[in-house]
């Protein structure tokens, strides 16, 4: 077994310091993780250069500094703290905008939501595997931000996506396809997810994405009443899907029968539907028996080549990027706590979080 140790990075004060502190504690993840973007890009079908991919993700900030500006200030401190320029920390957090822009794709994440008479208490319980790079890094903060909330936040390749608050408000995020297409109203997901992580409640968290959530990114939020939703998105509409059973799966292609039609995901990611069934199948046969314990064997699922939930040790199909599981993540909104095996979960431990 190969033990990777996930260490927590406390962060807290103005968003100028939270980024500070992130920017020195991770300095050395964070400057791999932005080696590894422009890498990526270069050999993107486009050939995107360092130069050409920061000029592509600034037309983004003016977005940013509308909608909150508040990032623009923890960026320039990751920034300070990393030693970085502004315009490539900026440009990390537009990780997933550019690798869109650039075509730059391949297998994503695996991803379910239970509760009610699904989970043994009736709780929520999410789960999901988070697919990239093998050579991402992940990295975990513990945020204590001006108003006393304290958030978990799970960073893949510096970009903060999966969240666990103090008020018991979760969530896990895939990524879903449309063909890409101009969007004025674009903000970078790691700036809308976090801020909509910051609510107090799993209603205000949704009113965030609604507004902001555009074209992709799919999200399982959860909360300690045992709420759960999901919410699929386009360029200009969204949908909210809501658990059958107490249960709700995903992975990477949309489930509503109105954005059907628009989905690309099978050009980029066609072990997305296999995927999807296998989770299902594994969620069916435990139905009304899952604990966190069972959503962590059930992410450890090899299936089959074609519907693997854990993924490593597989060769890439045809002009596709290399893929893993960098991380297996847990969450007990209700406990407040937030399991996080740091690669595939059939051969990585799982480490206890608590807020």
């Amino acid at each position: 077994m190969t033990t990777h140790t996930l260490r927590v990075t406390e962060c807290h004060g103005t968003p100028r310091q939270i980024g500070q502190q992130w920017g020195e504690a991770c300095r050395e993840s964070l400057r791999a993780s932005v080696e590894n973007l422009f890498l990526a890009l270069s050999a993107s079908p486009l050939s995107a250069s360092r130069e050409d991919a920061v000029r592509t993700a600034l037309k983004l900030e003016a977005n940013v500094r509308a909608f909150a500006p508040e990032a623009l200030e923890l960026i320039r401190g990751q920034a300070e703290g990393a030693r970085l320029p502004y315009e490539e920390a900026f440009a990390l957090q537009c990780m997933l905008e550019l690798a869109i822009h650039y075509a730059q794709l391949g297998s994503m994440c695996t991803s379910l939501a239970l509760t009610g008479e699904a989970t043994a208490d009736g709780q929520a319980i999410l789960g999901q595997t988070i697919d990239w790079n093998p050579q991402a890094r992940m990295d975990l903060l513990r945020i204590r931000h001006a108003d006393g909330r304290e958030q978990l936040s799970l960073c893949l390749d510096g970009s903060p996506y999966y969240h666990l608050n103090s008020d018991g408000v979760g969530n896990c995020a895939n990524l879903t396809l449309v063909a890409p297409r101009p969007c004025p109203s674009l903000v970078p997901l790691s700036v809308y997810v976090p801020k909509a992580m910051r609510q107090p409640s799993l209603s205000a968290a949704l009113e965030v994405l609604v507004t902001a959530a555009r074209g992709f990114g799919y999200y399982h939020l959860a909360d300690a009443h045992g709420r759960v939703v999901g919410i699929e998105s386009t360029y200009d509409d969204h949908v909210l899907l809501q658990p059958e059973r107490g249960v709700i799966v995903h992975a990477n292609h949309y489930q509503s029968e109105c954005f059907r039609e628009q989905d690309v995901t099978h050009q980029f990611v066609p072990c997305t539907f296999k995927r999807k069934e296998r989770i299902a199948e594994l969620v069916d046969a435990g139905h009304g028996k899952h604990t966190p314990e069972s959503v962590m064997r059930m992410l450890a699922d090899h299936g089959t080549p074609e519907g693997c939930i854990c993924l490593h040790d597989t060769s890439p199909s045809a002009g596709a990027m290399p893929r893993e599981t960098k991380a297996t993540v847990v969450m007990a909104p209700a406990r407040r706590t937030l399991w996080v095996a740091s690669g595939p979960a059939c051969r990585e431990p799982f480490t206890e979080f608590r807020l």
